[in-house]
Order: structure tokens, then C-alpha cells, then sequence
């Protein structure tokens, strides 16, 4: 990309700290030119900077300008633009609270050019224990999404779908962005990358505390794990349609808090996905399966009294099985809505997200719901019901002033989504 003017480089940097580019201060001008010169009209590098200057809402005082502008060194240059870039991203990371560095080097878990749904990643964050509770009524999800603000407000992560209320759905992240935090999260053996080009003995011998397989061949696939390296992994994460054979056995993790086995079976080679052992993983707090291959839950999942959040969209799963209303903990269960829910869903007290429930195949969920006293997040699909039972389900849903929808889709296209701005009151 060619680098932008001196003119339009003030003028992105001025709109991004002041909201306008007439707006600088005149103690602020000269510092402000002598910085843009070290971004060397890198767009990237302007924006960092600029969330520098003004993060926390608050543009910094012309000391913390100049300590800035010596931090930076030579700044971008014509020699090695990427090092150049990475040092100014670095400042980025160094200036960031302690508790947003782990949730920004957990980017590096996923693949390049990957577009990832907002709310997935808060609750892998919390499934990790990234989120502290700082207000004992605040719900860790809330704390998650102002999390997730801060990181987009110093523009180190990139917005890609926005809804009709100005809500991100998707986000990105810049590949230059991405390759300082891979960076950074390999030198603190924060999470390890393994892929065609890392797949060979020494590294699997490694021990990890998480890892995530990225674009793995089949050509490559016939490498081996050694257990002992995965016996202290707290995260385990695919995204690569390799074959279920290939995979170590679950009954090689002992402290696994994250699965992520979304995709896997698509391998023309799989045999589909053996969940055998997933019940041994006591300490499991995310179980995600959407698109893999897998056509049904141990029946003792109920084991899992740790799982907070369990993703089967998009698999061969029909049925839930019954113990699965034992899980207290349990606050995100998205399915299917073809997928049968079993009787004693109101038991899931802890509750707060239920996505994609059919109730032409869970009709029972309709009486449940009252119960379910924490759900913020509801998404039903209403094909084919009977009006009576439609009838019931509003006035559930309607029949306090306690909540409102924030987002409420038409009966006619089958289904109801919405999110609530407060804690239902059933009556």
C-alpha cells in the first residue's frame, strides 16, 4: 500500500484523538509532526499510535507525547518496515492493563484471515479465567464485552459485522497485528501454533499450556502426540478438517479447561469424533463442537459439573441426554433446533444464553422457561407450532414489565430472537 501524504496522515491522526482534524492543540503541533514523521504514513501505525494518545477516552498530556515520540526510536522506515511496525505495535501491548494482555495474546489461537463471532470469543475468555468479577451483581459476559471494547478502542482488533443496533457481531484482526501477538505468545509459551510447517517430532514433544492446529495436511498426519507434552494442557483447539483418527486421545489431557473440536470429522479419512473420554475432563469449562462430526453426548456428561459453555451446533447430535440438566454451572448452551431438549431444562439455573431451541421438537421448554431466571440471550424457533402453544410462549415472555427485547424478529419468518435488558421476572 502506498504510504499516505504528510497532510493525510495528520489528518487521520488528529480525527482519531480529537474527532477532528482542526482540533489539535497548539502545544501539541510540533510533537504531533515529529511523531507522524516515525509512522512513515503507515496507516496501522498512525492508528496505534493514535490509541496511544488517547485510550481510556482521555487524550494524554504533551509529556506523555514526547515520551511516546523517544519510545518509538527510528520509527518506520524504508529498511524493514515490518520490524518497524512491530516495535510500534509493541507499545501497544506493553501499555495495555495486565488484565487485557492475556485476553489479547489469546487472539494468536486463531488462524489468519479468520473472521470469529465477538461473543464466542468473551466466552472463551471466560471459560479461561481471564474475567474477573469486579462488581459482585456484574455478569462476567458484561465485564467480557467492555473487554472486548477496550481492545477495539485502541483499534487492535477490527470490527467485520456490525447489526442493526451498532452492535459488533464478527471482528478480524490485522495480519501485521497478528503476527506480533503470535510473537509474543510463543517467546511466553503462551500458546503454541501447530501446523504444516511445525508438525514434526521435536515440536510435538513439547509441553504446551495451549494449542491450536491450524491447516494441517493429511501428508502430515501421520505424526503422533506424545501424551506426557499434553498432559498439562489447559486448551485444545482445531481448526483444520484433519482426520478424528489423527487427534490424541482425550484421555491424554488431565487439566483441559477449553475443547475446541469444531470441524473435526469433515476429513474424507475420519471416522467421526469419539467423545468417549470428554467425560474424564473434570475440569472442562467449554466444550465447543459446532460442524464436527459427532452424533451424540456421553450420557454421563453430567460429570462435567465445571462446563459453563457447550456449543452442538451444526452436528449429528439429536438428542440431549438427560443428565445434562445436572449441570448447574452451565450458562451457554446453543444446539440445534431440531435437536431434542430433555425434560428438567429448568433446572439449568445458572443459565443466561439458550440459542436455536425448536419447540416443534421441545415443546416442554415453554413451562421451563419460567425457571430459567438468569437467561439474557433467547433464541427459539417456532416452525410448524400450534398457535395455542405460540399463544403461551408470548405471554411467558411478555407477561411482565421487568424486560424488554432489545432485538425481537418477526413470527412470521418462524422464530424469535431477542436479548434481554434485565433479568426476566417469569410469572
Amino acid at each position: 500500500m502506498k504510504p499516505l501524504s504528510d497532510e493525510d496522515s495528520r489528518i487521520l491522526l488528529h480525527r482519531r484523538i480529537f474527532q477532528s482534524e482542526d482540533k489539535c492543540p497548539e502545544d501539541l503541533q510540533v510533537v504531533s509532526r515529529d511523531i507522524l514523521k516515525k509512522c512513515g504514513g503507515v496507516p496501522l501505525a498512525i492508528i496505534t499510535i493514535a490509541s496511544l494518545l488517547a485510550s481510556n477516552q482521555r487524550v494524554k498530556q504533551k509529556y506523555e507525547w514526547m515520551h511516546l515520540h523517544n519510545s518509538i526510536g527510528r520509527g518506520v522506515t524504508q529498511g524493514d518496515i515490518v520490524k518497524d511496525m512491530n516495535m510500534i505495535l509493541s507499545l501497544s501491548y506493553y501499555d495495555l492493563p495486565s488484565h487485557l494482555k492475556p485476553c489479547l495474546l489469546y487472539l494468536s489461537i486463531f488462524p489468519e484471515d479468520f473472521e470469529i463471532k465477538r461473543d464466542w470469543l468473551i466466552w472463551r475468555w471466560l471459560a479461561e479465567g481471564f474475567i474477573q468479577c469486579d462488581k459482585e451483581e456484574t455478569r462476567l459476559f458484561e465485564i467480557g464485552e467492555r473487554y472486548f471494547n477496550e481492545l477495539m478502542n485502541r483499534s487492535l482488533i477490527q470490527p467485520a459485522k456490525i447489526n442493526d443496533e451498532g452492535t459488533v457481531v464478527t471482528w478480524r484482526i490485522h495480519d501485521v497485528v497478528l503476527d506480533l501477538i503470535c510473537s509474543l505468545s510463543s517467546a511466553e509459551n503462551f500458546i503454541f501454533i501447530l501446523n504444516n510447517a511445525e508438525c514434526h517430532a521435536p515440536n510435538l514433544q513439547r509441553k504446551f499450556r495451549r494449542l491450536s492446529l491450524h491447516n494441517i495436511k493429511a501428508k502430515v498426519q501421520n505424526h503422533q502426540f506424545d501424551s506426557t507434552s499434553l498432559s498439562k494442557v489447559r486448551t485444545f483447539a482445531v481448526f483444520s478438517p484433519v482426520a478424528c483418527d489423527w487427534l490424541p486421545s482425550l484421555s491424554s489431557f488431565h487439566f483441559l479447561r477449553v475443547l475446541d473440536l469444531g470441524n473435526c470429522g469433515s476429513h474424507e479419512s475420519s471416522s467421526g469424533l469419539n467423545l468417549k473420554y470428554v467425560r474424564n475432563l473434570i475440569h472442562l469449562r467449554y466444550l465447543g463442537l459446532k460442524g464436527a462430526d459427532v452424533h451424540e453426548l456421553p450420557v454421563d456428561i453430567s460429570k462435567l459439573q465445571l462446563l459453563q459453555i457447550l456449543d452442538i451446533q451444526g452436528t449429528r447430535i439429536n438428542e440431549l441426554p438427560a443428565s445434562i440438566v445436572q449441570l448447574r454451572n452451565l450458562i451457554c448452551l446453543s444446539v440445534d433446533s431440531g435437536l431434542r431438549l430433555p425434560k428438567g431444562m429448568g433446572n439449568l439455573m445458572s443459565l443466561e444464553v439458550l440459542e436455536r431451541v425448536g419447540l416443534s421438537s421441545s415443546s416442554h421448554i415453554v413451562e421451563e422457561l419460567r425457571h430459567l431466571t438468569e437467561v439474557m440471550t433467547l433464541s427459539i424457533n417456532c416452525d410448524n407450532m400450534d398457535e395455542d402453544l405460540i399463544d403461551i410462549l408470548i405471554k411467558s415472555l411478555h407477561g411482565t414489565p421487568s424486560f424488554s427485547f432489545r432485538r425481537y424478529a418477526d413470527f412470521q419468518s418462524g422464530s424469535i430472537q431477542g436479548r434481554f435488558l434485565t433479568s426476566p421476572a417469569w410469572p
